[in-house]
């Protein structure tokens, strides 16, 4: 009598990969906002002693720290996206456009914001001059930079609407794009210090939050169908030996 044979899931590193991006974005939501406050953003005109009280926080300090540890995580989570457009019967420019536009976004509107907060109050004494510059800095760099996000994701979504094995439903691309250019009213942020076009400004910050948020729910829904409805034999990693006893099995 043959021994039953063991079917190992094949998915298991896609399911780690995808798991890992709400504990991501919890965390990168507790460090920007109930930690240091650093979103919602604060006024661009600010007053120079409420930016140097700002900077000076040692709350800053301690996201940081915890941004430190689980900026690693971002790159799962784009992994996630990327499988399942190599799926797709597009380009593998679409592929490398995601890439790149994730690790640009990543240094432009992680990294630099976290370095700029973090050193203002690293060290207490700064003059508030560099202090005011490290405000500007931060806060343009994480809500100034959206046109690598916004390429990224227009790669994104044409690469579903042109994809012929319908890996993505087609209505997700089309929202993808007209969501990601939306996100172009981020560019008077250098031109605006107050009004809705500020980088705290109800157009500029507010309504594309409202809108990014409730898109990005979305696609995690639909990415999970996609991996859900992933035939095995799509996979890089499947072996199909099911046929074949285990070893140590007895007939």
């Amino acid at each position: 009598m043959t021994a039953p044979v063991r079917r190992r899931n094949r998915k298991r590193d896609q399911w780690i990969a995808f798991w890992t991006v709400p504990v991501f974005f919890n965390l990168f939501g507790i460090v920007f906002v109930p930690l240091s406050w650093m979103m919602p953003p604060r006024p661009a005109n600010s007053s120079t002693p409420q930016v140097v009280e700002f900077m000076q926080s040692h709350n800053l300090l301690i996201a940081c720290a915890i941004l430190t540890l689980s900026f690693g995580l971002a790159p799962l989570s784009n992994s996630v996206y990327l499988i399942q457009v190599k799926r797709m019967s597009v380009s593998p420019v679409f592929r490398y456009s995601i890439m790149i536009g994730s690790m640009t976004g990543a240094i432009v509107g992680m990294l630099f914001p976290m370095f700029c907060f973090g050193l203002g109050s690293f060290r207490a004494g700064y003059d508030p001059s560099i202090l005011q510059l490290l405000y500007d800095f931060g806060y343009l760099a994480y809500i100034g930079s959206l046109g690598c996000f916004c390429v990224m994701w227009m790669a994104f979504g044409l690469a579903i609407i042109l994809d012929q094995n319908n890996i993505l439903p087609k209505w997700l691309g089309y929202y993808t794009v007209w969501q990601y250019v939306t996100e172009l009213m981020a560019a008077p942020v250098w031109i605006s210090k107050s009004g809705p076009f500020a980088w705290n400004g109800v157009m500029t910050f507010w309504f594309a939050m409202v809108l990014y948020v409730s898109w990005q729910i979305i696609v995690y829904v639909c990415i999970y169908r996609a991996i859900k409805n992933q035939p095995d034999d799509e996979l890089d990693n499947a072996r199909l030996h099911d046929d074949a006893p285990l070893v140590g099995a007895k007939a």
